[in-house]
């Protein structure tokens, strides 16, 4: 019975492995204005395409209920100040069924915005996007952690 339960366990996390996440959804980071200069605010934009069947977790939502919120990290760096917080734009909402509450996400294609005040000219914005990818069809999710870097 034990061997039963192992080859069971094996088969299910090998169909996790097999999905590459560059297959999920691929990321792009940009600026909103790309001639902005120091003391001028500008957004950092991060767009994702999620493939079909497949959602990604917003970042407006507390991670207490099951589904984890994208989180973004910043480097700290001398040439730009974050202004406010990361905001996703216009997510999808729903109820989780066993914990009634609310949480957002997004199909085919997300957004986030971060607002920066530019302290030097020519500096860069980088760090990480770490999330929850999960499939519609078989409830199947993967955790990503992906680098990020715009000049």
């Amino acid at each position: 019975m034990i061997y039963k339960i192992i080859a069971f366990v094996l088969c299910c996390s090998g169909s996790v492995f097999s999905q590459d996440l560059k297959d999920i959804s691929r990321w792009k980071v940009s600026f909103s204005k790309s001639e902005a200069k120091p003391g001028e605010q500008v957004e950092v934009i991060f767009s994702a395409d999620i493939d079909k069947n497949w959602k990604l977790y917003s970042s407006d939502f507390k991670g207490d209920i099951g589904p984890l919120p994208t989180e973004f990290a910043f480097n700290s760096n001398h040439t730009y100040k974050l202004i406010g917080e990361v905001r996703p734009v216009k997510p999808l909402k729903a109820v989780d069924p066993t914990w009634d509450k609310a949480y957002t996400y997004f199909t085919d294609k997300a957004e986030f915005r971060q607002t920066i005040k530019l302290a030097k000219a020519g500096g860069k914005v980088s760090g990480t996007i770490k999330g929850l990818l999960c499939s519609n069809v078989d409830g199947l999710c993967v955790p990503f952690k992906e680098s990020f870097e715009v000049h």
